[in-house]
This record gives C-alpha cells, structure tokens and sequence, in this order.
C-alpha cells in the first residue's frame, strides 16, 4: 500500500474543500427540511431519515503489527413506518464492509451486520429502541470476517437538547452456528454518540465503537472527534465528515491510530406518498 498517507491526505484536504465548497454553493437553494434535524440525522448512528452512506478508514500504523490498513463500509439506514411490518415505527441499519485491506495486502469483504430498532417517543427530544441484531458471515476471506452466524439484542437511546445529539447504541451479537474451527464470539459494542451544531451546516461529532469480548476479556478502546458539514448540491441533501481517532487502550492487534472520511446521501422525503 505504498503511497497510502499521501493518498489519505490529499483526500481528506479535497473533501474538507468540497464540504466548504458544495456547502456555500448549497445555501443559495432553500432547504425544505429544518437544517437543524438533517445534522441531527447525519450524525444518528441510526437514523429517522432514508440514507446511503460510505465510510472510508484508513490505518496508518498498528499496535504489534507491521503495516498498515484499510476499510470501505457501504450502510444504509432505513426508517420502517407505523404498521410497515409491525405495529411500532422502527428504524434498521444495514452494514457491508466492502472492502478491507489489512497489514500484509491481504484484502476482502467483511461480514454483513442488520440492525433494526423499534422505536418509542417518549419526550419531544428523546427517542429510544430496542431490537436485534444480526451478522452474516459474508466475508470473502477467513482473514477478514468470523466465519459465525449471529445474533443478539441492541439497544439504543438519543436526546436533543438545543444544538445537541447525544445518545448511546449498544450490540452484542453472539455466535450460534457457523465454521467449527473458529471460535465462539460474543462482543459488546459500545458506541457514545455525540454532535454538536455550529451553524450553517458545520458540526462537531465523536462516535468511537468501544469493543468488549465476552468470550476472552479484551478490549478495544478508542476516542475520536470529526468536523463536517450537511449542504445541499441541487436538490440532493449530502453530509460529509473528517474524523480522527486513537485507539487509547486495546488487548491484541489494531490500529494505533487513524482517520475516517464519510460521505452520506440524505433523503428527508423518501416515505412521502408511499
């Protein structure tokens, strides 16, 4: 992966110019939506609002290997009206890793995970779910997925007050069928959620995904803050984002540091005549 540094910072120094760019452009068209709500949206693990996004991560130095890595996550959240399928609104998120690239060269898809929460209002500004979760072992090589079909309870909860999101989403898929010679998996994840608006679109957020394996005691832990901005090119309402992080505490194996670059497709009025 020679060349990948540079490659990563050119990117993200052209993104931090679109977001800029698209976003002063963007601002001459009148937003049918309440800007405030589609940055809450953009930054919701999980979202009220028909999205496509696609996460760029790259790594440019391990702990205990030599090397350095890559991931391309495509996911869709998807908001399931009243009575859709059952009698409570719920919102789903699918998650393909499509491609990643580990120390050595070594690159393939990752195992597809399904989330969906049915939802409850309990408060003008809060929301919270509770549903499963699923992993499907899609991976296209041992390397980069568990060879394990999954399944366990998630959970999530959000508030909004004033230019807040905070919020928090927990998974714990566990194994319960799949290739005899890997080993059981039941791992926690742990995602804080929290943005704050600037105006005009820009935001401030942090999610890291903290990790916690039932099976063995390790842990991944990692802190992270981004910037970016939600702006309109045309009629399409678009949210990107630069995010660093660091993993500050970890058992085996993982990135020592990195950046993630996002780029989402929002669409507000997806469910409107349907």
């Amino acid at each position: 992966m020679e060349g990948s540094p540079l490659r990563a910072v050119i990117f993200a120094i052209l993104l931090g110019t679109a977001i800029a760019v698209a976003g002063a452009r963007g601002e001459e068209t009148p937003d049918p939506s309440p800007q405030a709500d589609l940055v809450n949206q953009a930054n919701a693990p999980i979202s009220s609002i028909l999205q496509l996004r696609l996460l760029e991560s790259y790594h440019p130095e391990y702990l205990d290997l030599h090397g350095d890595g890559n991931a391309v996550l495509f996911s869709v959240t998807m908001p399931l009206p009243k009575r859709r399928l059952i009698p409570l609104p719920q919102l789903s998120l699918l998650s393909i890793p499509a491609a990643i690239t580990l120390p050595g060269g070594v690159t393939g898809s990752g195992d597809l995970r399904f989330l969906d929460l049915a939802v409850f209002y309990p408060a003008p500004n809060v929301i919270w779910g509770v549903g499963p979760v699923f992993v499907f072992p899609t991976a296209s090589r041992r390397e980069t997925g568990q060879e394990k079909w999954q399944v366990g309870p998630a959970a999530g909860v959000a508030f909004t007050p004033e230019r807040w999101l905070v919020g928090v989403l927990l998974q714990n898929p566990i194994s319960f069928a799949g290739e005899d010679t890997r080993k059981d998996v039941s791992v926690m994840v742990f995602q804080p959620f929290a943005s704050y608006q600037l105006g005009k679109g820009w935001f401030l957020r942090s999610q890291p995904q903290m990790l916690f394996n039932w099976k063995n005691g390790k842990k991944l832990l990692p802190v992270d803050l981004g910037v970016g901005r939600v702006f309109r090119i045309g009629r399409q309402d678009v949210s990107c984002f630069v995010e660093p992080f660091w993993n500050v505490e970890h058992d085996g194996p993982a990135p020592k540091y990195g950046v993630a670059v996002g780029v989402a497709l929002i669409y507000p009025n997806f469910w409107k005549g349907r």
